[in-house]
């Protein structure tokens, strides 16, 4: 009986792992980027290449109401059924938000797990600094923990207004969507 089980659960994982590398993640890519669409966010010059377990996008460009907003040179996508992480490499975000925030961010990581389902966290490291980002998918309310770097503290001072101070130095902004 223990090893009818064994070679259940033992099959199961192996059509599961299967299953994930077999996927064509190139093509489920371009449909939910046709999705994107519907939100005014267009995707284009990217490069998608499948590694297997995991799909990399080299040189996406991203527009949002036809307006160039941001440039990244490598993205990372891992799709996995109890975990999900999207990996960003080298973004420079378009010159019209120069005013707000410095343009290069060296990376950012978004990440989703099954075992926090309400939660979609992120950390971001750039000319800014660092920041942690979680969204309350429940509440809608986004919140942003920003550790600024020397930068963001004496060139954008009016952003940073925008944030409430707290005794650590870090700025904190709620938001509910």
């Amino acid at each position: 009986m223990v090893k009818k089980l064994f070679k259940f659960f033992g099959y199961s994982l192996f059509f599961i792992v299967a299953l994930m590398y077999f996927t064509p993640k190139v093509s489920v890519y371009y449909f939910l980027e046709t999705k994107l669409t519907q939100f005014a966010v267009v995707v284009s010059s990217e490069e998608a290449i499948d590694k297997g377990f995991t799909l990399e996008l080299n040189h996406a460009d991203v527009y949002y109401k036809s307006i160039q907003s941001a440039n990244i040179e490598t993205t990372d996508i891992k799709l996995f059924v109890l975990y999900n992480a999207l990996s960003f490499q080298n973004i420079t975000i378009s010159s019209a938000a120069k005013s707000f925030v410095p343009l290069h961010v060296q990376n950012a990581n978004i990440k989703y797990t099954i075992f926090d389902p309400l939660h979609i966290k992120a950390d971001i490291v750039g000319e800014f600094g660092n920041a942690n980002v979680s969204f309350d998918i429940r509440e809608k309310t986004l919140h942003l923990k920003l550790f600024p770097s020397p930068l963001m503290l004496k060139s954008y001072g009016n952003t940073l207004k925008n944030m409430r101070k707290n005794e650590k130095g870090e700025f904190t902004y709620d938001k509910t969507i």
